[in-house]
């Protein structure tokens, strides 16, 4: 087992940020820092499978771990990604244990799995034996991430994370604290709860937690209380962020 598998198995916190600008000079700055992976979002953000492939480039030879956040729990779309050379996916809406098997299987290939046979980038093209990616690709890289983002995950969460092959349960605040009814309310007992249940749940079954935070604050508040796959904002909120803060000491903002 090797890199972010490895470090998530052994306990470790994990650091990223999510890439939703589609230009790979965003991917080639990133690169230079020492993230553990970066999620590119291709759910919400302007992100198809082609564009995937040219963000990815530039951590090639990093030890930065490329995910993508597929638009939907779809094996075409999955096995696609994969094909390109993703380490891992974030899979959102997995409400269920069908759901959440439904993910798994399209990771892998036959027999465990439904994943199609036609490497491209992650076996650099052919000049990397198949079988090797075969062997090692689902044991030792290959991190599968499912959203926590509604009630009947939470009411499911034992089912969902007791899957085998699922690596990091993420927390999507904004799509959780919407569909509990409470829009953004995070310091609310209904999302506090929630959160915890997926802390707990995750330990019980040995799942990596995972959430986004909006600050420094939130994360270490996050990290200290046991989460373990934390996403630090994303390229868009910090470009914003850090312009609007530089623009109010001259402008009042």
């Amino acid at each position: 087992m090797t890199g972010l598998k490895k470090h998530l198995k052994e306990g470790g916190v994990a650091l990223g940020t999510w890439v939703t600008i589609n230009h790979p000079d965003v991917t080639d700055i990133l690169s230079e820092l020492p993230f553990d992976w970066l999620v590119f979002d291709m759910e919400h953000a302007p992100i198809d499978i082609r564009d995937l492939e040219i963000l990815a480039m530039p951590l090639r030879g990093t030890e930065i771990a490329p995910i993508a956040r597929v638009p939907w729990n779809d094996m075409v779309v999955i096995k696609r990604v994969l094909d390109i050379g993703m380490q891992g996916v974030l899979v959102p809406w997995v409400n269920s244990r069908e759901e959440a098997e439904a993910a798994v299987a399209a990771t892998r290939y036959p027999p465990r799995g439904v994943r199609g046979v036609g490497p491209r980038r992650c076996t650099r093209f052919g000049s990397r034996p198949f079988l090797d990616y075969y062997k090692r690709f689902e044991e030792e890289e290959l991190v599968v991430i499912v959203q926590v983002e509604t009630a009947k995950a939470l009411e499911n969460l034992d089912d969902i994370l007791s899957v085998e092959g699922i690596d990091v349960a993420y927390i999507g605040p904004m799509d959780l604290s919407v569909n509990l009814g409470i829009p953004t309310q995070f310091d609310h007992p209904k999302f506090k709860e929630a959160v915890e249940k997926v802390r707990k749940t995750c330990d019980k079954y040995g799942v990596a937690p995972g959430i986004h935070t909006f600050n420094p604050d939130m994360a270490e508040k996050m990290i200290e209380s046991g989460f373990r796959f934390v996403a630090l904002l994303s390229d868009l909120r910090i470009l914003s962020r850090g312009f609007r803060e530089l623009l109010s000491r001259f402008k009042n903002l």
